[in-house]
C-alpha cells in the first residue's frame, strides 16, 4: 500500500547524503562486497551463463537480471550472502531466462587456469617429473603439453599425470624426446633432491596431489608424515587405486619411505 506524505514526515535523503550517514567502514566495504559477490557468481557453473549483475548502493547489495529457476535465484542470493559483510540483499532476479546452454566465459577460463596450475604443481611435486621443462596450456579442458625430455618414460609419465588431473578431458602431447638432455635433467633433479623438506611440507603437497588425481578418492585416505616417512591409511576401492596413491607418495620430494596401510573395500 502506498503511504501518504503524512505517514513519513522525514524527507527522503539524497543518495550522497544517505551514504554520508552510513558508517565509513560499511561504505568502503560495500563495493568490495559487490565485486566479490560478482566474482562468485561469474565463476559458478550454474549461474555464470545468465549475465547476473551485482550492484552495491545505499548500503545494500542488489541482484539484477534473469534466471530460469527459483533454485538458481536462491543460489545467487546465498553466494552473495557469503561476502555481503552484513549488507542487506535486494533480490531483483526474475525467472524469465532460459537455461544457459553453457557456463559463462569466466567460469571456463577460471577452470582451465586452475587445471593448468594443478598439473604444473603435480609435475613439480613428483621426483621423476621435477626438473623437466614442460609447458602446460589448458583450453576447454584440453591440455596441450610442449617441451623436451630425455626419455620416453619421462614423456609417458607426464602424459599419464596430465590425463588423471582433475578438469582434464583430453591430452595433446607435443613433447620431444632427446637423450642428449638426460645429463642436464638428472643434474637438475639431483639438485632438487638435495633440498630438505619438512614433514608438514610433504604432507600438504601429498594431500593436494591425491585431490588432484581423479583416479583416487582422497577423502578416504589419511596421510601422516614422520621424519620423511609417509603413512597412508584408510580405504580404496581397488589395487589400482592403492598403487596410484602409493606411487604419488613415494615420489614426493623429501619422502624417505612409504608405509601403506590402505585397505581395499570394494563397493557393494
Amino acid at each position: 500500500m502506498r503511504q501518504s506524505p503524512r505517514a513519513n514526515p522525514l524527507p527522503i535523503l539524497p543518495l550522497w547524503l544517505a551514504l554520508l550517514c552510513l558508517p565509513a567502514a560499511a561504505v568502503a566495504a560495500l563495493p568490495d562486497a559487490a565485486v566479490r559477490a560478482q566474482t562468485l557468481i561469474d565463476v559458478n557453473p550454474l549461474l555464470s551463463g545468465y549475465g547476473i549483475r551485482v550492484v552495491g548502493e545505499d548500503g545494500r547489495l542488489r541482484l539484477d537480471g534473469s534466471v530460469a529457476d527459483a533454485s538458481d535465484r536462491e543460489l545467487a542470493v546465498a553466494l552473495t550472502a557469503l561476502v555481503a559483510d552484513a549488507a542487506d540483499i535486494d533480490n531483483g532476479l526474475d525467472l524469465a531466462a532460459a537455461v544457459p546452454k553453457a557456463p559463462g566465459g569466466l567460469f571456463g577460463d577460471d577452470a582451465d587456469l586452475t587445471t593448468a596450475a594443478m598439473l604444473r604443481q603435480t609435475l613439480k611435486w613428483q621426483t621423476d617429473t621435477a626438473g623437466l621443462d614442460i609447458a602446460v596450456d589448458v583450453d576447454g579442458g584440453s591440455v596441450h603439453l610442449n617441451g623436451n625430455v630425455g626419455t620416453t618414460a619421462e614423456r609417458d609419465r607426464v602424459v599419464a599425470l596430465a590425463g588423471t588431473t582433475e578438469g582434464v578431458d583430453r591430452v595433446f602431447s607435443y613433447i620431444s624426446v632427446d637423450p642428449e638432455l638426460i645429463p642436464a635433467i638428472r643434474g637438475r633433479q639431483a639438485e632438487l633432491a638435495g633440498v630438505h623438506h619438512s614433514d608438514s611440507w610433504i604432507s600438504s603437497r601429498l594431500l593436494r596431489l591425491l585431490r588432484f588425481d581423479t583416479t583416487v578418492n582422497a577423502h578416504s585416505i589419511e596421510v601422516e608424515v614422520l621424519e620423511g616417512k609417509v603413512i597412508l591409511s584408510g580405504t580404496v576401492t581397488s589395487s589400482a587405486e592403492r598403487s596410484v596413491a602409493e606411487t604419488l607418495a613415494e615420489r614426493v620430494p623429501g619422502v624417505t619411505a612409504v608405509d601403506s596401510r590402505l585397505i581395499i573395500e570394494r563397493p557393494l
